[in-house]
């Protein structure tokens, strides 16, 4: 993602280059084509000059002839012919071999005619352009370097002057990013004299008050229908404890109750596990310490050692030392419940193990078919058909995974369920 200084300052960065790509030729163009009639000019005046200069002279014929001789001779730049008519002028440009310079060479040309003691002649005067080329191009770099510089330095003050101007928002989005809802406490904005922002943080405010509000209202809400449907879901319980014990029913009858008390213990689980989730996303479990993981793994692997022998599946542990700072309590529900989650989704005679890789704890378990990865961090989600629960208890993992910015991820591979713990 970009910041929004560089969106405010590419286009002008796009335009500033496209600008002076078309305008070093359209540079270069111009001062040749001013530098060109300069030339012409300057040989126009230099076509007076002789002409008035050898006039003024008064010399006979012959003399003529012999100084314009000796001129096509020794004065490069010059050619001297004999007309019979008079022609047009004539500026040009022209590229040849100059026996001077012993190179080619870049001459602009005006041919035109004079007249000497009646006689007519028709004048060439060449000028080498290569100099005018090398003061065009020395012109255009050093334009093209102070257009560097401005450029540069229009880029630095822009920079510049945005932080400074945009301070206030970037205070705000700090003070944002440092905001908790399950703290509790509003958020204090910087004050600013600019309006707009002034007006952002005092809508930020009133958004984050009634937020507080509703979060407050549903963990209160939350906290108090758990705790209230403890009681009547415990007497429910008890009553149908000492019907169970009542030798007055028949077989259908019993059937019957002991529905109604699997229902009843689902029903009481799944209040334990929202009032659980509730305490999670409220940050009530803030006390931290250092848990060895494989010390934690052993104790919850004794306490399902029976369920284990007894379902027939075979549990194995290679998990090398790693200590987590964490909530011990919210470390154990996650270990139990992909524990739990394991053991429900092996067949019987199948196997399970649970192995460390660098920070990363794996849960291997040997399965079927894979399960519906759509539904399976999912709230009251059954990600099996075969196999119902809760739909709480991954739930609950992920949740605990994100409190302290850990990962879990799930794929089958090979007839095994994986799923992996990334701290």
């Amino acid at each position: 993602m970009n910041k929004l200084l560089d969106q405010s300052l590419r286009p002008l960065v796009i335009y500033a280059l496209v600008v002076l790509i078309v305008s070093i030729p359209f540079y270069f163009l111009t001062i040749n084509w001013i530098w060109e009639n300069e030339l012409d000019k300057h040989h126009y005046a230099i076509r007076e000059k002789l002409e008035k200069r050898l006039t003024s002279l008064n010399l006979p014929d012959s003399s003529v002839t012999e100084m314009i001789g000796v001129l096509d001779k020794v004065q490069p730049g010059f050619s001297f012919t004999q007309a019979t008519a008079p022609s047009a002028d004539s500026s040009y440009t022209l590229i040849r071999f100059d026996t001077f310079m012993k190179d080619r060479e870049q001459f602009r040309c005006l041919t035109t005619d004079i007249r000497v003691n009646g006689t007519l002649l028709r004048v060439l005067i060449e000028t080498n352009m290569e100099e005018i080329d090398e003061t065009i191009l020395a012109i255009a770099a050093v334009t093209i370097f102070f257009f560097i510089v401005l450029f540069a330095g229009f880029i630095y003050l822009n920079r510049r002057t945005s932080l400074r101007v945009w301070r206030p928002f970037y205070d705000t989005l700090a003070s944002l990013n440092a905001f908790r809802l399950e703290g509790g406490k509003p958020v204090a904005f910087p004050v600013s004299q600019v309006t707009e922002f002034s007006d952002l943080n005092q809508s930020l405010d009133r958004l984050i008050d009634a937020s507080l509000a509703s979060f407050r209202q549903q963990k209160e809400f939350t906290e108090n229908a758990s705790h209230e449907l403890q009681t009547p879901l415990a007497v429910v319980k008890t009553k149908l404890d000492l019907l169970l014990q009542s030798h007055l029913l028949d077989q259908p009858q019993m059937q019957i109750l002991e529905d109604a008390y699997q229902a009843i213990n689902r029903v009481t689980r799944i209040n334990k596990n929202l009032l659980l989730l509730a305490k999670i996303e409220h940050a009530q479990f803030d006390n931290q310490l250092d848990i060895s993981v494989p010390g934690l793994l052993a104790e919850l692997s004794a306490q399902f050692a029976d369920r284990f022998e007894s379902s027939g599946i075979r549990c194995t542990q290679q998990v090398s030392e790693m200590t987590l700072q964490a909530n011990p309590i919210l470390l154990e529900i996650l270990l139990t419940n992909l524990l739990v989650n394991a053991l429900r989704y092996t067949p019987a005679g199948g196997s399970v193990s649970v192995r460390s890789d660098q920070r990363k704890l794996i849960f291997d378990n040997t399965g079927i078919s894979p399960l519906n990865e759509q539904n399976l961090f999912r709230r009251f989600a059954q990600a099996s058909v075969e196999h119902a629960g809760s739909g709480l208890g991954l739930a609950i993992a992920r949740e605990i995974c994100e409190r302290y910015g850990w990962q879990i991820t799930y794929h089958f591979n090979c007839g095994h369920h994986h799923f992996t713990v990334s701290f």
